[in-house]
């Protein structure tokens, strides 16, 4: 379905050649403006679509953007823990998982919440892993570092992926509505 209406929307290009002047227009009613949350859930389920293809399609070609949207998903969910706990982001965050996790759980602490036990635990190993594997939250996006090198191959456990996402970014969300559901009771 998706095929014929993006053949259909080529065939109109090309035969009329319309105005692309409004490709993107500002909509004063977006209910996602200006929202962390909300983005962070955009780009979860965008995630999703896009593991439901790949996993379909087995030819590589959709492994890097998919990857790319599972790195800025998890970005996301852990700044929008940050911004909901903490009231913003503080520090200069960019794009260190492993920075925003540690930021994630000083926000916490300060509040009294204790993240020791072995879920917390797993969530930092799991972030830990994925800082270290694309360090600059470049690796995904570009054929080579910025001083040229070719990032090597990859291979992708697509059912692992699927875990390390609903785990990293449904533990964000309860970290934050554990905290929403503390303060609502003092």
């Amino acid at each position: 379905m998706s095929e014929k209406r993006r053949e259909a929307l080529i065939e109109a290009l090309i035969e009329y050649q319309p105005d692309l002047g409004d490709l993107i227009r500002r909509r004063p009613n977006d209910f996602m403006a200006g929202s962390w949350d909300l983005l962070a859930y955009s780009f979860q389920r965008g995630f999703e679509v896009m593991w439901d293809h790949a996993c379909r399609d087995q030819s590589g070609l959709l492994d890097r953007p998919m990857l790319t949207l599972w790195r800025q998903s998890v970005e996301l969910s852990l700044k929008a823990a940050v911004v909901e706990i903490a009231g913003g982001l503080g520090q200069k965050s960019g794009h260190d998982l492993a920075g925003l996790f540690e930021q994630l759980l000083k926000a916490r602490a300060a509040l009294g919440h204790t993240d020791d036990d072995d879920h917390a635990k797993h969530v930092r190993a799991t972030i830990n892993h994925v800082q270290s594997l694309d360090p600059f939250a470049d690796r995904f996006r570009y054929p080579t570092s910025k001083s040229g090198a070719p990032f090597g191959g990859l291979s992708v456990d697509f059912d692992t992926l699927f875990q390390a996402h609903w785990l990293i970014t449904t533990w964000c969300e309860g970290a934050a509505l554990e905290v929403e559901e503390s303060r609502r009771l003092d």
